[in-house]
């Protein structure tokens, strides 16, 4: 019976645990993960020079012979060869790279995976999801796009701190606009073709019922409204617009060490804004797309470093600052009423 190829056979389980990878609902189940990936051939990648050297030998065969047509003004049929020639030497470098980026992938998922249930945190499918028409409805951040509104991916995560703990919604949602361009050539001809921007934003939604109808932006959105308020910190003022159905609320809301907290904030995420609807619920939104980013420093081919480092707590420092915020500003709320 003839033996696999190590490179299918490799092919073949990363394909499998791939699969595998979202069921994964705990740190041991992870850990037996690693073990069957330490009972593949070590290390762990694919070898693919003997093949980088034939592709390469292929292809410069292909140009040599499309040289020597041109030259010797052969038969344009030798071309055709030679183009054949070089599209057959791809094939099997695409292939090689294929496989190669799905190990990459899966080490990064893998990883990322890791920090997640180190922190707390499930990744939703999306027959789990909150109602998001609501959030649609209640929130003037999800009313960009004028052709597209999507949420792409929620996760579920808690906090606990030392006076408060919460549940919260991390969010990824992604919204499109629709224009038409007009242009004239040199001719005087006018065109017009139709654009389509892809724009995403991310944030977090989680309960706060010490504070409605409050609006602290630094990137508005439309349908924002309310009496405009300014604070006494002119940092703050030029970081934030604040917009409030009653300005007292605002007034007694921003307290120095809310102002400061929200001017830190505001230097670790770009276009932050926290919008406070009617029905006790926090919307923080923000431009920065790595919040929950974890990469690992070493990858499957160096198994042992790599099992070492998902065996050790996995931060996620913008995602903690930002939950620590979340708690300051509750904590210096809880006795506005």
């Amino acid at each position: 019976m003839a033996t696999k190829n190590p490179n299918s056979a490799l092919a073949e389980a990363i394909a499998q645990f791939t699969q595998q990878l979202p069921q994964i609902g705990n740190k041991a189940e992870l850990l037996r993960l690693l073990d069957k990936l330490a009972l593949l051939p070590q290390p762990i990648r694919y070898h693919y020079k003997q093949r980088w050297y034939l592709c390469s030998a292929g292809l410069l065969l292909s140009i040599l012979v499309a040289v020597l047509t041109y030259q010797l003004h052969a038969d344009a049929l030798l071309y055709y060869i030679a183009a054949a020639m070089a599209l057959i030497s791809l094939i099997p470098l695409l292939i090689a790279w294929h496989h190669i980026h799905q190990l990459n992938q899966f080490t990064k998922q893998l990883y990322w995976q890791n920090a997640l249930l180190d922190n707390q945190l499930t990744l939703l499918k999306k027959a789990d999801w909150p109602p998001t028409a609501s959030w649609l409805q209640q929130f003037a951040e999800f009313k960009r796009g004028n052709y597209k509104r999507e949420f792409k991916q929620l996760i579920q995560g808690k906090y606990a701190g030392s006076e408060h703990s919460f549940a919260y919604h991390y969010w990824h949602f992604h919204y499109v606009n629709r224009r038409t361009e007009t242009s004239t050539n040199s001719k005087g001809q006018v065109t017009t073709r139709v654009v389509y921007d892809h724009f995403d934003r991310y944030g977090l939604i989680l309960p706060f019922a010490y504070c409605r109808n409050l609006f602290i932006t630094a990137f508005a959105a439309e349908g924002i409204r309310g009496e405009r308020y300014t604070s006494d910190s002119g940092r703050f003022n030029k970081l934030f617009q604040v917009r409030a159905a009653d300005t007292m609320q605002a007034a007694r809301f921003l307290k120095p060490a809310i102002i400061i907290a929200l001017e830190e904030q505001a230097a670790a995420l770009k276009q932050l804004n926290l919008a406070f609807n009617e029905q006790g619920e926090l919307c923080i939104s923000f431009a920065d797309k790595d919040v929950l980013d974890s990469k690992p420093a070493y990858g499957l081919d160096q198994l042992t470093l790599f099992r070492q480092s998902i065996e050790q707590p996995t931060a996620l420092p913008k995602l903690q600052q930002l939950l620590n915020t979340v708690h300051q500003l509750l904590r210096h709320s809880d006795s506005n009423f």
